[in-house]
């Protein structure tokens, strides 16, 4: 999207001739998408979230709690695989 706004400005330049400036305003917006979802599915979302959040904010919400959650999963599978590797409070 581009607005164009026109200044002119009159000055003594050359024997008084006006001077006209043309100012691009350019409306930079993130670039987006659609995604198609159930009603049930859309309905779910509004529950997630909060007054006020729109359904990015909620989607990235959950893309955030997800990695969380597979950061967990990661960090107690690795204690289970090396769990004799660790050294009791106890025995220091």
């Amino acid at each position: 999207m581009c607005y164009f706004v026109t200044i002119t400005f009159s000055r003594a330049f050359f024997n008084r001739v006006a001077i006209t400036y043309v100012i691009a305003i350019i409306a930079i917006t993130p670039e987006t998408t659609t995604i198609q979802i159930t009603k049930q599915t859309r309905e779910e979302l509004l529950k997630i979230g909060t007054i006020g959040d729109d359904y990015n904010k909620v989607i990235n919400d959950l893309i955030i709690e997800h990695s969380r959650n597979k950061l967990i999963e990661h960090g107690k599978e690795f204690i289970r695989e090396h769990k004799d590797e660790f050294v009791s409070i106890d025995d220091l």
